[in-house]
């Protein structure tokens, strides 16, 4: 089953929702994510530092995708027997204080359990006034993201092959520790945003996620994708278009942005028109194919 269906299963007649957060009105956001040993990270390749950084991150672009600040959090720490030695949960403990503290969050509380493997889930609240949805894209919109793409999968290559040369130092940081777009919150709070999610699965999955919840076609151009000339160098244009964990925004605004806000690049890459809703790729005036579409937890045969 694909991962949509298994979430549709759990929902039963009930649609389930599409949003980074769910929205408790009137100002209260909540979201949950997860890191598991073997399928997002390796303790030979991630200190108890980086990860307890990199959980943090990503909830926090949660909240920040759906327009609110991160306030409070709950901890489930499943430790294996690498995990509950005392110099690691110490380690990942201090980390974690410090990453709280960056965004002024408080830790509220949570649960600690033993595992074979290292499994880790942070649930934060947030506040908002008018969240951010995935489904407020209209016709017309423009279509932006932040930062550039392709690093993270970059730095998964370079870290699966050791390949430790010092041109791809940034990349293998950004896979390990990505930084949410957190700082963006409030100057993009200024302008009209109709609708936004951080890419987590690729720009190719994520961009169909966010047509469909808007019921609109977006038609994005390949040569105005700001991906990252190393990443597109060893790895080619279709792979960046898969690399997933960037925890860039994607966003649907009707007004011409500025190309950079707070230093960080913010690109047009599209437009939003009536039509089927999903994602047609445009390079050199014709339709274009991905061959990848990146990363699956779920095959869709299983």
């Amino acid at each position: 089953m694909k991962e949509s269906d298994i979430i549709r299963s759990l929902f039963g007649q009930v649609p389930p929702p599409e949003d980074d957060c769910y929205f408790l009105a009137p100002n209260r956001l909540v979201t949950t994510d997860s890191l598991s040993e073997g399928t997002h990270f390796l303790h030979q390749w991630s200190s108890p530092n980086v990860l307890a950084g990199k959980l943090v991150e990503v909830n926090v672009s949660d909240i920040t995708a759906s327009g609110g600040v991160p306030k409070e959090c709950f901890l489930n720490l499943g430790l294996s027997p690498t995990s509950r030695k005392k110099e690691w949960v110490l380690a990942f403990s201090k980390a974690l204080r410090s990453s709280l503290h960056q965004y002024g969050m408080k830790l509220a509380g949570g649960d600690t359990f033993s595992s074979p493997t290292t499994q880790l889930t942070l649930t934060v609240v947030g506040t908002v006034k008018k969240p951010w949805l995935r489904s407020g894209g209209k016709p017309g919109d423009y279509l932006y993201v932040t930062g550039d793409l392709g690093q993270s999968l970059l730095g998964f290559h370079c870290l699966k092959k050791n390949w430790k040369d010092s041109q791809y130092k940034k990349a293998i940081q950004r896979h390990l520790l990505p930084k949410a777009r957190q700082t963006l919150q409030k100057p993009l709070s200024q302008y009209p945003i109709h609708a936004c999610m951080d890419v987590t699965d690729g720009l190719i999955q994520d961009a169909e996620r966010l047509a469909i919840a808007s019921k609109g076609k977006l038609k994005i151009q390949i040569e105005s994708l700001p991906l990252h000339p190393l990443a597109k160098k060893v790895l080619g244009m279709d792979a960046c278009l898969g690399s997933g964990e960037e925890l860039e925004l994607l966003f649907l605004s009707p007004k011409i942005l500025p190309n950079e806000i707070h230093s960080i690049p913010v690109t047009r890459i599209g437009r939003m028109e009536i039509g089927k809703p999903g994602v047609q790729f445009i390079k050199d005036g014709k339709k274009y194919q991905p061959n990848d579409r990146g990363f699956l937890h779920f095959a869709e045969e299983e």
